[in-house]
């Protein structure tokens, strides 16, 4: 994997100020923090996954679309597109696109370039952001309207102990379907994305090829409610009206927090993020990065904002992919 990742050292994280490189601010986790996590993924593993198929018209050549459900946490379904190319032979390779905060999955031509290189893709509505995935389960009061404000003194209650659950269920997902080569499964996105794709890899069991996590938020939590950044406003207004919960909502927080999760990352992480991005900012990415022992590789754009690395970036991890199933062997398209 480090030949593979050689090409990003031209933008790699000695690009960022010299404290960003050394920020290693303490952890935050409690002493329950893996056991609470086992008992979660335990919880799910109950929840049957009920995965249903259904084939959808769409005006493609090259690649079929499928509507997929299944389902997990509190019964929860899932909803989201399988796209398949439609010349392949043999189990092929997938990529999970983890998706951005209060996106919608879209189109399925908006992940044409993935299939074009012979990967099937899997990507669902993350559940109450507004796509056709609900959060129906209630939340004990108080709570705010947007989800990252749900839940907020009770760690067994947070809304993102549910989308980190179903993260991980869609590594489950993707492992159960005939079409996909289960030792070849690789994990996409950006903001909210990357972090959920970091989370699913830390809690996940199965083994994945790496990571790739652009401008990942969740990491570094106090911080970021402290300067009120990207989705964490909500939470900042949270204390604003329950000043006296603050101890509580950030202990809560700790659980969720990346920072926290950084030795349970063992695959290779590939990441990147914006010099100058004030949704997620690159200082509060480097309290995970900074800690990380796996195989690692940070690609910086100075001048950029939350976009990242953009189009180019994207070029460079169709690269990535592409060398790596050509070294593995594992193109499955004709």
């Amino acid at each position: 994997m480090e030949n593979q990742l050689e090409v990003f050292k031209e933008v790699a994280i000695e690009a960022l100020p010299k404290n960003y490189q050394k920020y290693l601010p303490n952890q935050t986790k409690t002493a329950d923090f893996e056991s609470f996590w086992q008992q979660t993924l335990d919880e799910l593993k109950k929840i049957p996954l009920h995965i249903t198929r259904e084939s959808v018209a769409y005006p493609s050549a090259y690649f079929q679309v499928e509507k997929i459900t299944f389902q997990s946490l509190y019964s929860e379904t899932i909803v989201g597109w399988y796209i398949l190319p439609k010349h392949r032979t043999g189990r092929i390779p997938c990529l999970i696109e983890y998706l951005g905060y209060l996106s919608r999955r879209g189109e399925p031509f908006q992940y044409a370039h993935w299939a074009q290189l012979g990967l099937a893709v899997l990507v669902f509505d993350v559940r109450g952001q507004g796509g056709d995935t609900a959060d129906s389960a209630p939340y004990k009061a108080p709570t705010m309207n947007f989800p990252m404000g749900k839940g907020l003194l009770k760690k067994e209650d947070y809304y993102q102990r549910r989308v980190y659950c179903d993260s991980v269920r869609e590594i489950e997902v993707a492992c159960t379907l005939e079409e996909i080569d289960e030792q070849a499964i690789f994990l996409n996105g950006a903001s909210q994305g990357g972090a959920l794709a970091l989370a699913a890899s830390a809690l996940t069991t199965h083994s994945l090829p790496f990571v790739m996590a652009d401008v990942p938020s969740s990491c570094d939590v106090e911080k970021r409610i402290q300067e009120e950044t990207g989705s964490y406003q909500e939470i900042t207004q949270f204390l604003r009206n329950y000043p006296d919960a603050e101890t509580r909502v950030l202990k809560v927080q700790s659980y969720f927090d990346l920072k926290n999760f950084a030795e349970n990352i063992q695959v290779p992480v590939f990441a990147s993020v914006g010099g100058k991005d004030p949704v997620c900012p690159p200082l509060n990415f480097c309290a995970l990065y900074n800690r990380l022992t796996c195989e690692k590789r940070l690609s910086v754009y100075p001048h950029n904002h939350h976009d990242g690395g953009g189009s180019s970036h994207m070029r460079k991890k169709m690269q990535l992919i592409t060398t790596y199933l050509k070294q593995q062997n594992k193109f499955g398209n004709k």
